[in-house]
């Protein structure tokens, strides 16, 4: 058996699995992106160039894709940014351009189109080009790196056993706090839920305990599941408890089908041997071409689908899940004039920043760069998310694009490289920034910038405590070698 459905990660890759893995992967895409492609080609509402670089934005990520997880080394993070580029950038696009009709009704010309297209695809090279440089100047392991790499295993590192438990019981105790004081409205629908928010608003510390409730469910089970993998002797009920109660505190009922998503993933992601998560992104690809739309049914409040049902691509890419091109496109019509009254700039620079800082968060309170977009395009409906390429062009042009996407790009290459030299940090990180890369491609920074910090900040003390107890000196018991008393020969 090449894969293993629940194991240790000692061997990163078996030998034979990644050429089954390629031809699955490249069947699956190739069956996605010819009717994609297709759809865009039989039109002629757009010109040339719209449409010959709509193709590129299927043919690209579907190459990287398929070899990212095919290669001998796998990084899920990576994958997630292909996976996320491809169906929301790639083939969401192309049917609607095919259909000429976006999620909110915009109208662009070709020419804005066109600049969007070309955002992406530029953006797409800054990545690459950032990630590779990252990854590259990695390839040789650190004195460090060798030392997590030759592993005496996790055992002994009692500094690291304690903070991972401290961790998990502050978090099912915050998580505990939180459903209690929420009630039945964890489990009453989006409605409910959004008004007993607004209700317990004043009990102070209330803001903080939502967020450590949902941020940590992205990230302490499974970095729990990892150190447990790796040898750490932590209590197998310990994690099953943060695991319940962090389902409770995303569970689908609250209204955000990313949130739980990314929860899941996380957890399925740790749990699974590092062969069966080069299958994770292809299991994505199909829910959210398939039933995604429909899960809204979860929500409970009457606003989201009448069903659960399956549907092709040519169906559910045209809903309103799939407007991150829209709303890219809207940022471009928008020509940098932002509408009278609205936050500025440099508002919206700060406010992913001051939001989760209590002092300052009122401050900056619903600064999101989607509600700016639409209301200055005219839109109706303003609760809308903004794509990290048009929030970043928003705010920056071509240099805040730049700077944008070439720090993801090292964030993602030092994950991979990370998880290659066998660094404890690095496979911390791993699976909830891969989780968070929905949301955060998704946008708006406004939203998730917290979640993310905090990943990186927990896997940081973490990374931190193992390193004290692996530079301690190992304390080895002194051999006594007992000798024979010599007999004299006669």
């Amino acid at each position: 058996m090449y894969l293993l459905w629940v194991g240790d990660d000692k061997k990163l890759s078996q030998p034979g699995a990644q050429p089954l893995i390629f031809l699955l992967y490249t069947a699956g895409v190739t069956a996605l992106a010819i009717p994609a492609m297709a759809s865009v080609a039989d039109t002629a509402l757009w010109d040339d160039d719209v449409i010959a670089m709509g193709n590129a934005l299927i043919i690209i990520p579907s190459l990287m894709l398929i070899h990212s997880v095919s290669g001998r080394l796998h990084s899920l993070t990576w994958s997630i940014y292909w996976v996320w580029s491809l169906l929301f950038l790639g083939l969401a696009p192309a049917y609607q351009l095919g259909a000429g009709r976006f999620p909110w009704g915009a109208r662009p010309s070709d020419d804005e189109v066109g600049t969007a297209q070309q955002i992406i695809l530029a953006m797409h090279v800054v990545v690459v080009v950032a990630y590779a440089i990252r990854v590259w100047s990695r390839r040789q392991p650190t004195d460090g790196d060798k030392a997590d790499a030759t592993d005496r295993g996790l055992r002994e590192s009692t500094r690291l056993r304690k903070l991972m438990l401290f961790l998990i019981f502050a978090h099912v105790a915050v998580a505990v706090m939180f459903t209690v004081l929420m009630g039945t409205a964890m489990f009453s629908g989006r409605f409910a839920f959004q008004a007993q928010l607004g209700a317990r608003g004043g009990i102070p510390g209330f803001g903080t305990m939502y967020f450590f409730s949902n941020a940590g469910a992205m990230a302490i089970p499974a970095m729990a599941i990892v150190l447990k993998k790796k040898g750490l002797d932590l209590p197998g009920a310990a994690i099953f408890l943060s695991i319940v109660m962090s389902f409770v505190v995303t569970n689908p009922l609250i209204g955000s089908r990313f949130l739980t998503g990314s929860f899941l993933v996380a957890v399925v992601a740790a749990a699974f041997s590092a062969n069966v998560r080069r299958f994770i992104p292809g299991g994505l690809v199909l829910a959210f071409v398939t039933i995604f739309p429909t899960l809204d049914i979860l929500r409970g409040d009457g606003t989201g689908a009448a069903r659960v049902e399956l549907s092709g691509p040519a169906k559910s890419l045209l809903t309103f899940d799939f407007d991150a091109f829209e709303m890219l496109t809207r940022q471009v019509m928008m020509d940098g004039d932002i509408g009278a009254g609205l936050p500025g700039r440099v508002e919206l620079l700060i406010a992913p920043f001051f939001r989760w800082i209590p002092v300052l968060s009122q401050m900056v309170q619903g600064d999101a760069s989607g509600p700016v977009v639409a209301r200055s395009t005219g839109m109706s409906y303003t609760n809308v998310s903004m794509p990290l390429w048009g929030e970043a062009n928003l705010i920056g042009s071509w240099v805040g694009l730049v700077i944008a996407f070439t720090a993801l790009g090292i964030l993602l290459g030092s994950t991979h490289s990370l998880i290659h030299s066998r660094s404890i940090f690095g496979a911390l990180i791993e699976f909830p920034v891969a989780a968070l890369l929905f949301i955060i491609l998704r946008g708006s920074l406004y939203e998730v910038l917290g979640y993310l910090l905090l990943v990186v900040g927990m896997a940081w003390f973490l990374a931190r405590a193992e390193r004290l107890d692996r530079a301690e000196p190992v304390e080895v018991e002194p051999k006594y070698h007992i000798v024979a008393p010599r007999t004299r020969r006669n």
